[in-house]
Order: C-alpha cells, then sequence, then structure tokens
C-alpha cells in the first residue's frame, strides 16, 4: 500500500518518464519519415542505375548481332534509341568514332623518334648581300611504342650557303619545349666543324635536362634556335638535315626545312641531293569492323632532287591483319603492272605481310622521275583484321643509283651504315585505316552510364565505363 507522501513522488516521476518519452519518440518518427523517403530516393537512383546497366548490355549486343553499325558510317555519326527495361525507358546515343590512335605504334623499323624540321621564313628574294635571320625548328615525335632507349644527341646540318658555323649560329637562341610545355633556354650546340655548318646538342646532363630526352609515347618534343647569314646567290632550294641518336640507333630525317631563295618554280626541290620522298594513303581510312574489306593503297613518291633520278626497289609493310590481293596499278606501260613478291615475317613481335618490287620488276636502271616530280602507283589489299583500332602501313623507296652521303654526316660515327641509312626514303607510319569504336550513353531518371566499345570477332571490348 502506497502512502500519501510517496504516491506525490511516484506522479513526479511518472511526469518526468512521459517527458523524456516525447522528447525521444517525436524526433524517432520524424527519422522515420526522412528514412523512407531516402528510401524512395536510392530505390530510384538504384532503378535508374540498373535500367541504364541493362540498356548499355542491349547496345553490346546491337552492336556485335544486329544492324546497328550500319548507320554509322562516318565519324561522329550518331543513332538514338530508347531501350525499355520492364516498363521503364532509357535514352540512348551511340556515336561512332574513327579517331586516329595517338598513343603511339609498333614499327617494322628500328627507329622510334621521328624528327622533322622547319623554317621561317621559307621563301626570300635574291639576296641584298644584307644578313637575314632565319628561324628552324626541329619537332622529334615518339611515334614508337618502344621507348626503352632515351635521346642522346641530335645534329643538325645546314647548307654550306650558308657560311661558316662560327659566323652564323646566334648564340642564346637554343629553346626546348617539352611535350607543349612552355620554351626554356638551353646552352649553345658544339661546332664541329667551323667549314661545315653542323651543329650538336646532346643529353641529358649536356645541353638537355633529362625530362626532354625521355619519351612517352607520341609525345612531341620541340628543339629552335636562329641562324643569322647573308646568303650568297639566288635560284636554289637550301635543305637541311636532322640526325638524332636514340640509343645506339641513328635516325635520318632526310630533306627538310627547304628554303626558296630568289622565287624558284618548285618549292620543294633540293639542290643534288637525290632524295626521294615517300608517302601512303588508303582508300578507304575508315572500314566496318567484323567485316573483310578491300582497301586501295596509294604511294606517292616525290622526287626531292633538282635533277631526274630513278628508283628500282620498293619494300612495303602492310598492317597486322592485312594481305595483299592486286592488282597493281599506275606504273608506266614498259614494267607491265608487276605484282610484288610477299612474305610472311615477324617484326618487334608482331606478324605483318611484307611485299616488295625489285630490279626484277622495275629493271636495274629502274623508274626516273623528274626533278620536283612524282609518280603514283596503287594496289589492293584485303583487311581480314576485324577488331577496333588504327592500322598503318610503312614504305621504304630506294634509289636506283645510291648517293653518297657527305662526310658532315657520315663522321658523326665512323662505324654506322650511313649508306643505307642515308640512300633509303622511308614513310613512317602512313597510309592510316581505322577500324571504329562507339561512344555509348544511356540516361534514366538522371543517372547517366557512358561507355566506349570496340569489336572484335566474337564479342565486345568494353574500353571504358563510367557512371554519373
Amino acid at each position: 500500500m502506497i502512502k500519501k507522501k510517496e504516491a506525490g513522488q511516484a506522479l513526479i516521476l511518472v511526469l518526468i518518464l512521459l517527458a523524456i518519452g516525447a522528447l525521444m519518440v517525436v524526433p524517432s518518427l520524424g527519422l522515420v519519415d526522412t528514412s523512407l523517403q531516402s528510401h524512395k530516393i536510392v530505390a530510384s537512383q538504384q532503378r535508374g542505375f540498373y535500367v541504364a546497366e541493362a540498356a548499355q548490355q542491349k547496345v553490346q549486343w546491337m552492336l556485335l548481332r544486329s544492324n546497328l553499325t550500319d548507320n554509322l558510317s562516318s565519324d561522329g555519326d550518331t543513332v538514338h534509341l530508347t531501350v525499355d527495361v520492364c516498363d521503364y525507358v532509357a535514352d540512348v546515343t551511340v556515336v561512332m568514332r574513327a579517331m586516329e590512335n595517338k598513343q603511339g605504334v609498333i614499327l617494322a623499323q628500328d627507329d622510334t623518334i621521328m624528327p622533322t624540321m622547319t623554317v621561317s621564313p621559307n621563301i626570300i628574294e635574291p639576296p641584298s648581300g644584307l644578313p637575314m635571320y632565319f628561324d628552324y625548328e626541329i619537332i622529334l615525335t615518339q611515334v614508337s611504342c618502344n621507348n626503352t632507349s632515351d635521346l642522346a644527341g641530335i645534329w643538325v646540318i645546314l647548307p654550306t650557303d650558308f657560311g661558316h658555323a662560327d659566323e652564323i649560329f646566334v648564340s642564346g637562341s637554343s629553346e626546348i619545349s617539352i611535350d607543349g610545355g612552355e620554351w626554356q633556354q638551353i646552352g649553345d650546340p658544339f661546332q664541329v666543324d667551323i667549314s661545315n655548318p653542323r651543329f650538336q646538342w646532346t643529353g641529358p646532363g649536356d645541353n638537355f635536362p633529362s625530362d626532354f630526352t625521355h619519351f612517352e609515347p607520341a609525345q612531341v618534343n620541340r628543339l629552335r634556335f636562329q641562324i643569322l647569314s647573308k646568303i650568297q646567290g639566288s635560284g636554289m632550294v637550301l635543305c637541311c638535315w636532322v640526325v638524332i641518336k636514340v640509343g645506339d640507333i641513328y635516325t635520318i630525317s632526310g630533306c627538310q626545312a627547304p628554303l626558296n631563295v630568289g622565287n624558284v618554280p618548285v618549292l620543294n626541290v633540293c639542290e643534288t641531293d637525290g632524295q626521294f620522298n615517300v608517302y601512303k594513303t588508303a582508300d578507304p581510312a575508315i572500314i566496318p569492323p567484323l567485316v573483310s574489306t578491300e582497301i586501295t593503297y596509294s604511294i606517292k613518291i616525290y622526287n626531292m632532287d633538282g635533277n631526274t633520278r630513278a628508283f628500282n626497289f620498293i619494300e612495303d609493310f602492310l598492317p597486322p591483319g592485312f594481305e595483299y590481293v592486286g592488282p597493281t596499278s599506275g606504273f608506266p606501260e614498259e614494267v607491265e603492272e608487276p605484282e610484288p613478291y610477299s612474305e610472311t615475317v615477324t617484326l618487334n613481335g608482331v606478324e605483318r605481310q611484307r611485299i616488295w618490287w625489285n630490279e626484277d620488276q622495275l629493271t636495274s636502271s629502274g623508274l626516273p622521275i623528274g626533278g620536283g616530280e612524282s609518280m603514283t602507283f596503287s594496289f589492293v589489299a584485303r583487311s581480314f583484321q576485324l577488331i577496333s583500332g588504327t592500322y598503318y602501313n610503312e614504305v621504304i623507296v630506294a634509289p636506283a643509283s645510291a648517293p653518297t652521303p657527305p662526310s658532315v654526316i657520315t663522321d658523326i660515327d665512323d662505324f654506322f651504315d650511313w649508306d643505307t641509312h642515308y640512300t633509303y626514303s622511308y614513310s613512317w607510319n602512313s597510309g592510316t585505316v581505322i577500324i571504329p569504336a562507339y561512344d555509348s550513353e544511356a540516361k534514366v531518371d538522371g543517372e547517366i552510364i557512358d561507355a566506349n566499345y570496340a569489336l572484335e570477332p566474337g564479342g565486345v571490348t568494353v574500353n571504358s565505363w563510367h557512371v554519373r
């Protein structure tokens, strides 16, 4: 039995418990409501994600098994469609991407960095006897995937018409740019022979910092400098040479940076160098995946010499998965459109077909090309390569009568085979054929999945997958 005094105390305790309970229950009820609302949002997001993912799987199937790619024939072509997943609809956009690979390639040759050179101005009036400034720039492109060896040296051979090396180089004008970065000054080059305008930069640690000498695939570094010269003579085109050393391999640029002195009609004809320039194109340049396709390759051979020169050797390395099927066309009638020799070779770990024409088809005296003129011939190859990607050719042309390399080049290294490297004209990677990849965007209730797909026989490779 509760006494009156104790009953009052119990009432106070009950009131306290009710107050505390109210403080706890009311927020809890609010939390339950928030949790229920949050559950709706999360469920909606999960539903959007799952539907978008299912839509992307449908796109993969359509690329591989349906006619979706028939409506995507050119770079940037776009298809819009909807995909119904259990009464939830995803908006899908598929875009064809025929972009050239910029990540480096596996070459048939041992050369890895391609040197090219420009000059400004490149056309001048007949000399007035006053000195002029000429800005030269060397572009070094890491074409090959193989970047295990670093750049060890650069040699620039200028025409003797410029004058003595110690008189023409503008001191303090050497600058480098690393993969598009700011220009930074480096030391003057070493002048190898005063009587011949040849300059040499070396590194790392001499002229070049180490971050200039090591290249990542597709990296582009630059070197520029100035020449001050009063050129004597007129009616000529003056060309330069660049020689680089990467590891133990020397690479010769061929005739570069033609400077037209006195309005010569043919701009790119260099003075009696006996050199050819060779390049290759492909038609079509974009072919569908998973379909064996014929491609017409055209090889253009340009005579850089001011005189008629002949060639009697052409060597062509087709991309992996491509084969010669013929015919060949475009040669003069006297050689009756010769068929090439062919073999399958493995070069730098890649199996490719090598085709070539030599004296048997082109005659020992070769096919002549006039000074400053060109010859183009074509042949047909078939692509059995069905995987999305970029596929290149490499072409080599050799003259029938090989010019002798000048001593200013050969004395760079007495033990190197300069005759072959000086004589052969190399196209680097050209004749590009692209088998496209595809971007796909699937959007549902604000949830988006972006993907990029490459096609290959029997499947689809997911190159990228991004949720946003």
